[in-house]
């Protein structure tokens, strides 16, 4: 079973990177949520975007809080979507925002220190 997404493509500039993600259908966190629609749960999404802005970004590494974190449309497995992060040092915020030709999925900001 996978943890993580599938990375097709990054593009990365000035503090930010968007990476092309795929979810795959094995993701075990797909298990019991939900048996007959499965849906990628919010928890993994935030953790999403805090490892992977670990690996592209230079994040501090305690977490202090989230700002504004919004839900809007379900990730399902098989799902193409966009990962945006940006992290404002000054503020030290780190942006993340789920979209799709969908629309956006999920966006929000999390605290670091």
């Amino acid at each position: 079973m996978s943890q993580r997404p599938v990375i097709h493509g990054i593009e990365e500039g000035d503090g930010e990177v968007t990476l092309s993600l795929e979810i795959p259908a094995d993701l075990e966190y797909f298990d019991g949520h939900f048996p007959q629609t499965p849906i990628l749960p919010g928890v993994v999404q935030v953790h999403w975007a805090m490892v992977l802005g670990h690996e592209y970004l230079d994040l501090p590494s305690r977490f202090a809080g989230m700002e504004v974190v919004k839900f809007q449309e379900i990730i399902r497995p098989q799902s193409r979507v966009e990962l945006n992060l940006r992290f404002d040092a000054g503020k030290g915020k780190l942006y993340f925002s789920y979209m799709s030709s969908g629309g956006r999925h999920a966006s929000g900001r999390i605290l670091l220190q």
